[in-house]
């Protein structure tokens, strides 16, 4: 495996630099310079390199010695070491009396950046496998399936536990800003707690349960910590709670469904929970099938008449109250009931029928949605 890469022994080199103030070259586990302060020496052989890969030990160059070795100046090489294991060399161009107080510094900086890389290579594989779970988990496959198990159990997933689907949508999206809330979230969930990535670039969150007085709060804290990191709004559905893991696409389907409504329907709020959305969400199941039944064409006339839609959805958010709603639109009661019935002429639905004004906020709810 190839620890030391040209990418991290360039920013041992410029970190290095930044504080020391001195050139400095990385050089790979065959003695070729892969990182220099000089980026022209990038890609020569360093004898000196090659003598510190043979011994294991530290090498110091003067001006004489540097004269006897190829692609090589004055300066101390050191060791890299990675568990263990020799896996390159970093030298300090200078006199060695001048620059020997600094060597095991820069040494021990070039290790600190080196493990640093593999710890997070480390913890963004987890988080890609972990992400593959997650999806697996909310897609509509066999969630079964032993082979997803074991890769859960082996990465110490416990994949039998009740959770709800939480899905986080920022607006805009895009891959770098759910990263970074990812990241932002990471020490805030729970041990048992599943975290991934959609192909929308939407965060799922499969959390343990919260407690219903709790939930709101909890699932506010989160919110607050992505907007903080990303610096823009986030958006978030909350499901219900999934027995067990088969009914985890069912929780996400949830989640979802309250993002769409919650996005139409309460535009002033961004966290949205489906227990406040289930009516309207069989609405818009019932509404898969309007293009071959075409049973809301009704309304397709209304649309056209945009002071009386507006009118309908205060009459349908007033729960048919009529001074309320002559309240909001600011309008006499005999205004009112003008309008209500232009609707009923329009539509053959008369809104002051309960089963009729059903009808009306179903269609008027399809016709809103994306």
């Amino acid at each position: 495996m190839q620890f030391l890469t040209s990418e991290l022994a360039q920013e041992m080199v410029e970190r290095t630099m930044h504080i020391l103030h001195k050139n400095i070259n990385v050089m790979n586990a065959d003695g070729v310079i892969i990182g220099s302060g000089e980026r022209k020496r990038i890609g020569q052989k360093h004898d000196g390199a090659r003598l510190v890969l043979t011994s294991g030990n530290s090498v110091e160059i003067d001006q004489e010695k540097s004269f006897r070795l190829k692609g090589v100046m004055p300066g101390i090489n050191l060791p890299i070491c990675f568990r263990e294991q020799v896996v390159g060399v970093i030298g300090i161009t200078g006199e060695p009396e001048d620059i020997r107080h600094h060597a095991e510094l820069v040494k021990m900086a070039a290790e600190l950046v080196l493990e640093q890389s593999f710890l997070l290579e480390r913890v963004q594989w987890r988080q890609r496998i972990e992400s593959e779970i997650v999806n697996q988990l909310i897609s509509d496959s066999d969630v079964g399936d032993h082979q997803l198990k074991n890769r859960a159990t082996w990465l110490g997933m416990e994949l039998d536990k009740r959770r709800m689907a939480i899905i986080f949508q920022p607006v805009p999206s895009s891959e770098d800003t759910v990263h970074k809330m990812m990241h932002a979230i990471q020490y805030d969930k729970n041990e048992a707690d599943l975290l991934g990535m959609t192909f929308l670039h939407e965060l799922i969150l499969l959390r343990q349960p919260i407690p219903e007085q709790n939930l709101k709060l909890v699932v506010e804290q989160l919110q607050r910590a992505m907007v903080r990191a990303v610096g823009r709004q986030v958006l978030v559905g909350v499901g219900t709670v999934a027995d067990d893991m088969s009914l985890l696409p069912l929780s996400f389907q949830q989640a979802g469904d309250a993002l769409r409504l919650g996005k139409v329907l309460d535009s002033d709020e961004s966290i949205f929970f489906f227990e406040s959305y289930q009516l309207e969400s069989l609405f818009m199941k019932a509404g898969t099938a309007e293009e071959e039944n075409r049973w809301t064409d009704f309304y397709k006339s209304l649309t056209q008449e945009t002071e009386l839609v507006h009118t309908l959805k205060v009459y349908i958010e007033e729960g048919g109250d009529l001074q309320r709603c002559v309240d909001r639109l600011y309008i006499h009661r005999n205004t009112l009931r003008y309008r209500l019935d232009k609707i009923q002429a329009i539509t053959g639905k008369d809104p002051r029928h309960v089963k009729q004004l059903m009808e009306l906020y179903m269609a008027q709810l399809i016709s809103q949605l994306p």
